[in-house]
Formats: structure tokens, sequence, C-alpha cells
């Protein structure tokens, strides 16, 4: 009997060792079956499944991930597309062979207290005063350029004008941070591309019309964006490079408002695998506003304008362009001309020529 006791003794911690153990090293496994839609081997997609954990205003998550190393997950941050958020810090759970599982730890942004205290009537919290200011800039703006009966198009160019018309490019003084951000555009009016951008998806976002906001590089540098789903085709817009420097107050430029793949592949360099593609002219603005042509056309519509305003600024595409043979002298002898400046540049197939009347 005594001998039975002692192999009682002995079973019952070997397999409390072997549970204990079996635990250990079945618990990836047994976790990524429980929960397959926070397992994953691709980084693309692991930032797709945190940004919604974000957008739904979730304050972290566990992931059961195989081939993602630590290194990439120290930069998750720069694959996470939202304007609701960012990874604040992560926690090794797990470690063995190529599976990791990590706990994520989000910091939810103002945008989202401000979106859906806009959309759904929803509390700010009392410790996000910023929140409230930026919900109260965002409801001024929409009440003041939105207008009943609207298309989606419509919306869009309203929006984007106003950022443009109303925001500098540039940091303030003491609130650095707020120039990435829509806080930044909206309250600040001062910002750099990822703040135009979010401002961009925010207000776009509020008024119901489909959009994302795209990341990669412009001449060389880091620099986000957006498109425009309209009647079912995506268009690109870059409100950023629609904003002259140095700043025009109250003057948009259109040359990146709904442009194709083709025409911003000019100086924009972006993952195309992650998008589907831009091949509309649709909506795009000069079409729209009959501001593609030849040279003749373009004698004639600098003409008129200057008739309306000596001191416009126009934008026009070019299809013949050719700096070899245009004569550009020719402008000046349009009635009320007395000088002017122009900048050609590459757009798709054609040229897009920016001219300055009447400013040396």
């Amino acid at each position: 009997m005594n001998e039975d006791k002692a192999k009682v003794y002995w079973i019952v911690p070997i397999l409390v060792v072997v549970v204990i153990l079996g635990a250990y090293f079945l618990n990836w496994e047994i976790g990524a079956r429980i929960h397959p839609e926070q397992t994953t081997s691709d980084m693309a997609e692991l930032s797709k499944m945190i940004s919604v954990q974000i957008d739904d205003g979730e304050t972290g998550g566990v992931f059961y991930l195989s081939d993602i190393s630590i290194e990439e997950i120290k930069n998750i941050n720069d694959y996470i597309i939202s304007l609701n958020g960012s990874v604040d810090q992560y926690i090794v759970l797990y470690k063995r062979n190529n599976k990791l599982k990590i706990q994520f730890k989000y910091e939810i942004s103002d945008n989202y207290y401000a979106y859906q205290k806009y959309k759904n009537n929803m509390d700010i919290p009392v410790d996000r005063p910023a929140a409230q200011k930026l919900y109260e800039q965002m409801l001024y703006v929409v009440n003041q350029v939105i207008k009943p009966g609207m298309s989606d198009y419509e919306k869009e160019l309203a929006i984007h004008d106003y950022i443009v018309k109303n925001c500098e490019y540039g940091y303030t003084d003491g609130a650095n941070e707020y120039a990435f951000r829509a806080y930044g555009v909206l309250v600040h009016g001062k910002a750099v591309c990822n703040g135009y951008a979010e401002a961009m998806t925010l207000l776009l976002n509020c008024v119901d019309v489909e959009n994302e906001i795209m990341t990669g590089y412009a001449d060389g540098e880091l620099h986000a964006w957006n498109r425009v789903k309209l009647d079912g085709k995506w268009y690109q817009v870059d409100a950023t490079w629609d904003d002259p420097i140095p700043d025009r107050h109250g003057y948009a430029g259109h040359i990146y408002m709904n442009v194709t793949d083709d025409i911003m592949d000019d100086l924009h360099e972006w993952n195309k695998d992650g998008y589907e593609p831009c091949d509309s002219m649709d909506y795009n603005y000069f079409k729209l506003n009959d501001m593609i042509g030849n040279y003749d056309a373009f004698k004639n519509k600098v003409e008129f304008m200057a008739m309306r305003d000596r001191n416009a600024i126009i934008e026009y595409v070019l299809t013949d362009y050719n700096a070899n043979t245009y004569d550009m002298s020719q402008i000046a002898n349009v009635d009320g001309v007395y000088g002017f400046t122009y900048i050609p540049e590459s757009y798709g197939p054609y040229s897009v020529m920016t001219i300055n009347l009447n400013k040396r």
C-alpha cells in the first residue's frame, strides 16, 4: 500500500509538469485554432487586422504570428494605415522557433472620438479636450461647405478646396505633433502631408464619400495622400501637393484632384499591389472643367480668364506641349496681360501648365 502511495506521489507531479509543458508548447497552436481571425504570417494582413481593431475603438489585441520577426513588429506602425490610432506598445507572450504570440496595446486618437461624436453622438471622454475641439471644427466645416443635394464629387471638391485654402504647410510652434494629424489642419491651420490626408479622410467619412489614405513616397520623401471612390471608380487626390508653397491663402490648386495612377506615378511611388487601380479620368478636375486641350484652346482659355481676373492663376492640361516649339510669348498679347510666369509639369501622357498672370 505504501508503495502504491509513493507511486502516486511521483506520478502526480510528473503529470502536472507534462500538462504545464504541453500547455506551453501547444500554446500557440491552441490559440491559433481558437482565434483564426487573429492569426497570420503576413505583415500586411496583420496591419489590416490591427487597423480594424483600432477603427472599432478597441484598446488592444492578441495575435498569433508565424514567420514575422520581432524587428518587423518594432516597426508595426509603419504598416498601419488608420486615422483612429496606432500601436502604443507590445508584449511578447510566447516565442518559439518562428512562432510568436503578441499582445498589442493601442493609443486611440482624437479623430476616433470626434468622428464617433459626429456620426453616432457618442460622448467624448472628459479627458480628451482636443477631441472635443476637433469635433466642433469638423461640424463647422461640414456645415459651411456641404450643401443639400451635392454629389459625392462636389462634396470631395468642397472639402479639398477648404483644406487647401485654409491650411498652410508646416509646423505649429510648440505643437509639432499636431502637424501630422487632422487636428493640425482643422484647428491650427498648419500641418504636413499626413495631417492633410487625415483631414481629407475624416471629413469625407463624415459626408459618406468612400476613400482611403495612401502612403508612399513623393520626390523621394515619405508622403501621404488620398484616393476616393466615385461611381464605382477610384481616383487619386493629393491635397498637400495642391497647396502651393509659399502659401497663397484663399487659393486652391487642382493638379492632383482626381488623377490616374499614370499621372500620379510621375512623382509619387506606392505599393501598387495594395490598391485597386485608378485608371479613369471621368471625375478629373480638368476634364470636368473643360481645361484639357491644345495650344489654341489654351490661349483662348487664358484670354477668357484674364478678362474675368487679370491676376488669375490658371492651370491647364496641354495635349500638345513641346518646350522646343511652344511660343509662350503669345500669351503676352492677350488683352489685359502685361506680364506672367509659367511652370510646365509632366501630367501622365500630357503636360499641365500653371500660369500666374501679371505676377513677376
